[in-house]
């Protein structure tokens, strides 16, 4: 079994790779983190940043902070166009005790409804279950993202009967959104 904090993880599958992201991604992260239609779904996590702190957010992303075991925020690429950032991948708020983890995506507009999510997401489960060893992963949608709540059970998540607050996320002091669970089989 790989240690989750063992090294940065390299992930692929015939459409996506997860990896490290590099300095030069800095001008597809800023599309990203510059998009409000992005960020209204999700926890403002480096919206509209300068590039001098989204370049600064990347070396902490692959180094210190995944050094200090806190979590893993990788790129995703696309297999045809490795070198252009698409979104990012994200691994966080891991329990050991419980060997749960907290997943989620955020994508650049202009590759949404492609099925890169999807995929994204086979991919964190393949590696998060199958390698790690890590029995629950959850994650948190808005009710109101639809095509999210759709990913997360075409991939075996399942919708929880509760729901979380959660703090400034789209913008909103706080919000109401729902979880979504995969157990290990």
């Amino acid at each position: 079994m790989a240690e989750l904090f063992g090294a940065f993880p390299y992930l692929e599958n015939e459409k996506i790779i997860i990896r490290k992201m590099e300095l030069n991604d800095v001008a597809a992260l800023s599309e990203i983190s510059n998009n409000d239609n992005v960020y209204k779904y999700i926890s403002p996590f480096l919206h509209k940043k300068s590039n001098k702190a989204l370049e600064t957010a990347i070396k902490n992303l692959g180094g210190k902070e995944f050094e200090k075991k806190k979590y893993i925020i990788a790129g995703i690429y696309l297999k045809d166009n490795p070198n252009r950032l698409v979104g990012l991948a994200e691994m966080f708020d891991y329990k050991k005790r419980e060997n749960k983890i907290t997943v989620g995506y955020r994508l650049n507009e202009d590759y949404w409804n492609k099925k890169i999510a999807t995929n994204v997401l086979k991919l964190m489960v393949e590696y998060l279950v199958n390698k790690v060893n890590i029995t629950t992963l959850q994650a948190f949608v808005m009710p109101e993202n639809l095509y999210s709540s759709k990913v997360l059970l075409n991939n075996g998540f399942v919708k929880e009967d509760f729901t979380v607050q959660e703090k400034n996320w789209g913008g909103q002091e706080i919000v109401t959104v729902d979880v979504y669970t995969y157990k290990k089989h």
